[in-house]
Order: C-alpha cells, then structure tokens, then sequence
C-alpha cells in the first residue's frame, strides 16, 4: 500500500545515462560486435537452410515421382496427341532442370549460402514457368506440390535477405564507426606533430634571438665610427664628382641629339656623333671617349659656323662656343678618378682593419640569424594554425561519433 503511494508521488525518473566507453577500447567494441553480427547472422540463417534443406529433399521424392508413369489417367487420355507431346518433351525437360538444380545444393558461410539459394530459386521457378507448365494435365498431384515447394524456398530466401540487409546495414554503421575512429587517431597524432613543432619553432627562435641580442651588443662595442667616417666622406667627394661630370654630361646630349637631327636632314653620316653619343650614356667618365670626340666636335663646330645649329643656354656655349668641351671633361675625368681613388683607399684601409672585419662578419651573420629567426616564428605560426585547424576538425568528427554510437548503441565515448 505505502510502496504504491509512494510510486504515485513520486517525481519522474531521470533519463539513464549511456554506458560509456574509452576510446581506446572503441576498436576491440566494434571486433566484438562483428563477431557478434556474424554470429546472429549464422543464428538467422538456422530456419530458413533447414526450411530448404527439407524443401530439396520433397524436391528430390517429387522427380522420383515425376519419373514415374502418371497414375489415375485413362488409357484415352493417355493416347491423346497433346498429352502424349507432352510426356514425350516436357517431362524429361523438366525432370533434367530440376536435377541440375538439385546438384547445386547451397552451402557455406550465409552470403553464400544465400547467393546459391537465390539461384537456385530462379532455376526451379524457370524449369516451372517452362516445360513444367504442361506437366499439370498428366501430373495432377505432383505440380501442386512442386508449387509448394517454390513457396517454402521464396519464404526461406525472402527472410535470408531479410537478416543479410539487417546485418549489411549495421555492418555500414560499425564501418562508419571504424573510419571515424581512425580519422581521430590519425588528427591526434596531426595535433602532436603540429604541438612538436611548435615547441621546436619556440625553443629555436629563442636561441636565435639571443644570438642576435649578442651580437648587436658586441657590434655595439667595436670602435669603426672613424673608418666608416672615412668612407662616407670619400663617399660624398665621388657623388660631389660624378654631379660635376654630369653637368657636363646634360649639355652634350642635347647638343648632340640636335646636331644628329640636322646631319640627317642633309643626309650627311652621323657616326662621328657616336663617340659623343657614348660619352653622354656613361655615368661615370670615361678617358677613352675624350681622344675620340675631335670627329664629333668638328661637325658640330661646322653646323655652328652655318648657323643651322643655335646653342641655347649658356652652358651649351660655354661646352662647344668657347671650346673648352675638351678641357671640361678632362677636368671631371681628374676628379672623378681622385675621388674614387680616395674612396677605394679609404675602404682598403678599413678592410684591412681588425676590428672593422670583425664588424662585417657580425652584420653578415646578424643578416642570416635574422632570417633563420623570422623563418622559425613564421613556422611555429603555421604549426599553431594548424594546431587550431586539427582540433576543430577534430571535434567535429567526435560528436559526430557520439551521435553514431548513440543512435547505434545507446552509449557514449570517453574521448581523448
């Protein structure tokens, strides 16, 4: 009485919790439920080969019967035309079919013993559908049973196809089951190389950076500020001079481009422009053009003279009015070449110095450290994204094991 009004009082039942497994142990869970759908497979089967095995047997009595002369017939049926047609080709048809069929007995595991079951289903309804459909006017009793014969082996193979789809459709599910598992065995192990690599990118740049914090302290300590003083103002005397010897450069050109234009109207050669031509190309001064203008200035000279060439400024008139064009180059060539020697004595001395090649090799080192660093951060970068990436994936695959499970078994998975 007081177990009944407590019953009646009391509040619903909590939904039961799934059994839950280690995902460890997933792998040998599925082997056993494999084993276990075989094994239930094999138990299904029991009815139906029995119902077959008995079925061919009443098969094998009815051919003996069939190979008999047919019984309650009179003689005048007997010599009629159709009937006699038909004891003379259909029943040796008929009786040879269902022998072929009775030689392929089924047997083996239950996929094959259903395969041969099913084949041998169509034979027999064939050899009935074909020469035996005329047995039934002499072979009244026998057809029916034949009949039935069909009906318990169409019975027997429908219910065989029955626990083999049952059975495919689990075994699908256990297969998914299986390649989710591997799935997440195989991003965990992507997980641990992308942690490993990481660990190694960090433990690398960091021993990179304190290398790079070494040597810039040390670069910090060499005393070249003299040297490299000293090459930058070489440095400067050798820019000051190539900006003289392109003052001279400018107006050579233009005065040079016109006289063209004018040699060519007249169709008079242009090739004694060529050296001049050179000598307003070349950034820096060239001795060898300077013996080799006299051609060139000569034909400007000449279209001076006719009036067809004007200078236009007074640098073009102070270059090739006065004729000190010569005399120009010659003073920026000077220059130029005492200013780079300047600067190419001024670097000898620096290179040959201690403590300045010692600084050389630490920048030249600094330059590669800094590299390797930038390329270890970036691939530890790379390593964390694909960390990232590997752990969503990997939570996705695992509810969709959960749900899998849960729909398959009723249980849950401790997952790692």
């Amino acid at each position: 009485m007081f177990s009944k009004l407590r019953a009646l009082f009391r509040g619903p039942e909590e939904p039961k919790e799934p059994e839950a497994i280690a995902f460890e142990d997933l792998k040998a869970w599925l082997d056993d439920r494999e084993e276990a759908i075989q094994s239930g497979l094999s138990l299904a089967f029991t009815a139906p080969e029995a119902d077959i095995g008995n079925a061919l047997d009443q098969l094998e009595v009815l051919i003996e019967d069939l190979e008999k002369d047919p019984v309650h017939m009179d003689d005048g049926i007997l010599l009629h035309p159709k009937v006699k047609s038909v004891l003379k080709t259909a029943k040796p048809q008929t009786i040879r079919s269902l022998n072929q069929a009775l030689e392929k007995r089924p047997s083996g595991d239950p996929e094959a013993f259903y395969t041969a079951s099913a084949e041998l289903l169509k034979s027999v309804i064939t050899t009935a559908k074909g020469p035996g459909k005329y047995l039934h006017l002499v072979y009244k009793e026998e057809m029916p049973r034949l009949r039935q014969i069909i009906k318990d082996i169409g019975h027997a193979v429908n219910d065989m196809a029955k626990a083999l789809d049952e059975a495919k459709k689990e075994r699908e599910t256990i297969r998914s089951i299986r390649e989710l598992h591997d799935t997440l065995n195989r991003l965990t192990d992507s997980v641990s190389a992308a942690e490993e690599r990481i660990r190694t990118s960090e433990t690398r740049a960091a021993t990179l950076l304190e290398e790079i914090l070494s040597a810039e302290e040390e670069l910090g300590t060499l005393p070249t500020d003299h040297l490299k003083e000293t090459i930058a103002r070489a440095e400067k005397e050798v820019e000051s001079a190539l900006q003289g010897y392109a003052q001279v450069r400018a107006p050579v050109a233009a005065v040079g481009r016109r006289a063209e234009k004018l040699l060519k109207r007249h169709k008079a050669p242009t090739e004694p422009l060529k050296p001049l031509h050179d000598l307003a190309e070349s950034p820096i001064p060239r001795p060898d053009l300077a013996e080799e203008i006299e051609p060139a200035l000569e034909s400007i000279q000449s279209l001076i003279r006719s009036g067809e060439l004007q200078l236009k400024n007074r640098e073009e008139q102070q270059l090739f009015g006065d004729g000190n064009l010569a005399a120009a180059l010659e003073k920026a060539t000077s220059v130029y070449t005492s200013a780079e020697a300047g600067l190419q004595q001024a670097k000898a001395v620096a290179e040959a110095d201690p403590t300045y090649q010692r600084e050389r090799e630490l920048q030249d080192h600094l330059a590669n450290q800094k590299k390797e660093h930038d390329r270890a951060v970036a691939d530890g970068a790379a390593a964390l994204e694909e960390k990232k990436r590997r752990l969503e994936e990997s939570a996705r695959r695992g509810e969709e094991l959960q749900a899998l499970l849960r729909d398959y078994a009723g249980i849950a998975c401790h997952l790692r």
